[in-house]
C-alpha cells in the first residue's frame, strides 16, 4: 500500500472484537506517517502498523 496524504486508513488490532482506530494521513516523511484520528487527536507512527481502510466515512475537518 502506498502511504500518501488524503490516504483513510485504520490501525491493525491485537484484541479480537476491538474496533480499529480510524484516521486520514495529513503528512508521509520517509518510514512515518503523521495521523489524524476520527477523535481529532494526531499521532505520528510507522507505517507498518496501518492498514488502508477501504470503508472509511468522511471526516470532518
Amino acid at each position: 500500500m502506498a502511504l500518501r496524504k488524503g490516504t483513510h486508513i485504520k490501525t491493525l488490532t491485537k484484541t479480537v472484537g476491538r474496533r480499529p482506530r480510524r484516521g486520514i494521513i495529513e503528512r508521509v516523511d520517509g518510514d512515518t506517517v503523521e495521523v489524524r484520528w476520527e477523535d481529532g487527536h494526531v499521532s505520528i507512527l510507522s507505517g507498518g502498523t496501518l492498514i488502508q481502510d477501504r470503508n472509511h466515512q468522511k471526516i470532518s475537518s
